[in-house]
C-alpha cells in the first residue's frame, strides 16, 4: 500500500511540472497588448451603422433596434464578458474620452505613440519613416533581465519592423505578408502550418496580411513560447475602411472580437497565463466621425480621426465598465505597461502618466 502511495505522488508531481503548476511563481505579471488599426469609437460602443451597412447581405445580422443591441451583435465578448469584467474608455456618448496626442492621426505615429508612450511629430509624420527612433516598452522589457527572451509582436502590417525596430529591440517580430521566419528560427509544426498558409493566401491587401493569420501566429506563440510581454498588431479594420468595404470591416471588427475571447481562453486555460494576465487593447487612430468621412482619416479634412479608445481586463483590474468620465490619451498606455511590469520608463517630453486604474 505504500508504495501504491508514492506511486500516485511520483505521478502528481509529475503531472504537476508538465502542465507548469509545480514552477515557482515568480510573481510578475503577463502583459499582452493588443490593437487594431483604425476601428472607431462609433462602431466599438454603438455597433453597426444602419444607413454605412445600407443593403450589405453581411450586415444583416448586426443590425439591431438599439445601440446597446447592435453593439453587442457585432463585439460579443467585448459586451458580455470585458464590459462586466473590466474597462472601456471613449465612449463619448457616455461621457468619456480616448484620443491620440500626435498631430498625425495615421498608423506610424499612432502605433508608435502607444508602444513608446509619447508622440513624435518630428520624426513620426509619415507612415514610412523607417526604423523608429524611439524605444517601445516592450523593447525596455527585453532589455530587462526578468524579461528578456520572453517578448514577442505580431502584426498584420509589414511596418512593425520599423515602428518596433527590430533589429535594435532585440527580439522576433513577425509581421506582414511577406514575413519569413529569421535565420536559424526553428518552428513548431504549427508555425510551420501557419506559415504555408500565409504564403498561399492571395495578398488582396498588398504587404499587409490576414488577420486570420496574425492571429495563429500569436496563439501558438502563447501555447507553445510563452512570451511575458506579447504585442499583437491587427490591421483589416483599416484596410477594408480604405476601401470603402463597409461591410468587410465590420466583418473585420467582428472577427477582432472573436479573436480577443480566443486570446483570452488561451490564457485562462494554461497555467502560464492563467489569472495573471492583463490584457490592453486600443486603435491607432480613429477615422472621420462624419459618415460621408467614414473611410479617411489624418489632419487636415477629417475631424474626429484623433478620437480613439481602450479597454482593459484581467489580473487586478476592477470591473467599472464603461467609463462615464474623464479624459485619456494613447501616451498612457506604454507606461501603465511598464507599471505594471516593474519597469522604469527614461522620462521623455509628452510621455503620459500610467493610469490609475482604481481611480479611474
Amino acid at each position: 500500500m505504500k508504495k501504491l502511495f508514492s506511486f500516485i505522488a511520483i505521478i502528481a508531481t509529475v503531472l504537476t511540472l508538465v502542465t507548469g503548476c509545480g514552477k515557482k511563481d515568480d510573481g510578475r505579471v503577463r502583459v499582452i497588448i493588443v490593437g487594431t488599426d483604425g476601428l472607431r469609437w462609433q462602431e466599438v460602443f454603438s455597433g453597426v451603422d444602419p444607413v454605412l451597412i445600407g443593403g450589405y447581405p453581411m450586415g444583416k445580422p448586426y443590425v439591431k433596434d438599439t445601440r446597446e443591441e447592435r453593439r453587442e451583435a457585432l463585439m460579443p465578448f467585448t459586451w458580455n464578458f470585458v464590459a462586466k469584467n473590466g474597462i472601456l474608455i471613449g465612449d463619448r456618448e457616455s461621457g468619456s474620452t480616448f484620443d491620440v496626442t500626435n498631430n498625425m492621426w495615421f498608423s506610424y505615429p499612432g502605433w508608435s505613440e502607444i508602444i513608446c508612450g509619447h508622440a513624435d511629430d518630428e520624426f513620426a509624420n509619415s507612415n514610412n519613416p523607417g526604423p523608429n527612433r524611439n524605444v517601445s516598452v516592450m523593447e525596455y522589457a527585453n532589455n530587462d533581465d526578468r524579461y528578456r527572451g520572453k517578448v514577442l509582436a505580431f502584426g498584420g502590417w509589414d511596418a512593425f519592423t520599423h515602428i518596433i525596430n527590430e533589429e535594435r529591440a532585440g527580439f522576433p517580430v513577425n509581421c506582414g505578408a511577406f514575413y519569413s521566419f529569421p535565420e536559424g528560427y526553428v518552428p513548431t509544426d504549427n508555425e510551420a502550418y501557419i506559415h504555408r498558409l500565409q504564403d498561399g493566401v492571395p495578398e488582396y491587401l498588398g504587404s499587409v496580411r490576414s488577420d486570420a493569420i496574425t492571429h495563429e501566429y500569436a496563439l501558438e506563440a502563447m501555447r507553445s513560447r510563452h512570451p511575458e510581454v506579447l504585442f499583437i498588431g491587427y490591421a483589416e479594420t483599416d484596410d477594408w475602411a480604405h476601401r470603402n468595404r463597409y461591410d468587410l470591416t465590420i466583418f473585420s471588427c467582428h472577427n477582432f472580437d472573436r479573436y480577443l475571447k480566443e486570446l483570452w481562453d488561451c490564457a485562462q486555460s494554461d497555467p502560464f497565463y492563467k489569472d495573471r494576465t492583463i490584457f490592453i487593447v486600443t486603435t491607432d487612430h480613429g477615422r472621420g466621425s462624419a459618415r460621408e468621412q467614414w473611410t479617411d482619416h489624418g489632419k487636415p479634412g477629417t475631424p474626429g480621426s484623433g478620437e480613439t479608445w481602450c479597454m482593459i481586463y484581467g489580473k487586478g483590474i476592477p470591473a467599472k465598465g464603461v467609463l462615464t468620465s474623464g479624459n485619456y490619451y494613447t501616451n498612457q498606455i506604454a507606461p501603465t505597461a511598464a507599471k505594471w511590469l516593474g519597469i522604469e520608463l527614461p522620462a521623455h517630453e509628452g510621455q503620459g502618466e500610467p493610469l490609475d486604474i482604481e481611480n479611474l
